[in-house]
């Protein structure tokens, strides 16, 4: 019998040992919760951390068999190239009936991105929430939303920029001037246009342009300025985390730049009624 051969005999031989040895556990201990290697198996199950093992190995030597066993057969497992698949969980198929099944069931975690806002100074605010930021991620594919770690909604002093990106940090600039109603509820938002700042898109998603005392500003209806924070500035930065995915850099070298593949991405994610609008400043 050739050496490979006798490695997969040989571990066929230790999992049905160690699937008898598992019901004589059963048995002997009056149920699943009567054993302290079964509760082992149930905490693998639970993703809870094992750093008792060693403990219960001691407990008394049929328990001490039971992790043996289990030892030589994970040990085997990988030397025939029988590994247990990652997404399958850490326990072989023999134990999965004596633990309770949700537990096996159980999906890791989302990692939630970070929501963080400056201060908005009297007079000010931001036209969107954590919730809404949150509504909209949840419409994106998770891969792309997994490549941003943090959002501010930043007062930084506008230099132009709706917003930044920074190694998977989202800084939103869309602090504005608040105009109330008698109620005090906004109706809309007007902020100051920079020189360098092109208003193709103010028109495009409801606003209008203003002059006050000499300075251009951009005013929007409340709803359309958090369409726009939403809907086209977040979605184009979260753009440029989808750019640095494996199998993405074709895809920005063809549209010929990486803003323009962050505007084709916002685009194809909305596309507001009517025609671009460009300043002739």
């Amino acid at each position: 019998m050739a050496k490979a051969d006798r490695d997969w005999a040989q571990l066929d031989a230790f999992e049905a040992e160690y699937g008898d040895r598992l019901k004589d556990e059963k048995r002997s201990r009056g149920g699943s919760g009567n054993s302290h290697y079964l509760n082992f198996l149930q905490l693998l199950a639970d993703g809870v951390e094992t750093f008792y093992a060693d403990e219960v190995k001691g407990r008394d030597d049929a328990t001490r068999r039971l992790f043996t066993l289990r030892g030589k057969i994970f040990s085997l497992r990988e030397k025939v190239g029988a590994s247990l698949p990652e997404d399958e969980g850490p326990l072989l198929p023999v134990e999965r009936e004596y633990v309770r099944k949700a537990a096996i069931a159980k999906k890791e975690k989302k990692r939630r991105v970070k929501l963080l806002a400056d201060p908005a100074p009297p007079g000010y605010a931001y036209p969107v929430t954590f919730e809404d930021i949150r509504a909209v991620l949840a419409e994106l594919p998770e891969e792309h939303v997994a490549t941003v770690r943090e959002i501010r909604l930043s007062h930084q002093r506008r230099t132009g920029a709706d917003a930044d990106w920074l190694e998977g940090e989202i800084r939103l600039h869309c602090l504005a001037e608040v105009i109330a109603n008698a109620k005090g509820e906004p109706v809309a938002y007007r902020r100051a246009m920079m020189r360098a700042e092109g208003g193709q898109d103010v028109e495009r998603f409801g606003g209008e342009f203003e002059w006050i005392d000499g300075k251009l500003y951009a005013r929007w209806p409340a709803a359309e300025y958090r369409t726009f924070v939403l809907r086209r500035v977040l979605i184009h930065e979260v753009a440029h985390g989808v750019a640095e995915l494996p199998g993405y850099a074709e895809k920005v070298r063809s549209v010929g730049s990486l803003e323009r593949f962050c505007e084709q991405y916002a685009e194809n994610f909305y596309r507001p009624p009517g025609k671009s609008v460009r300043l002739g400043f």
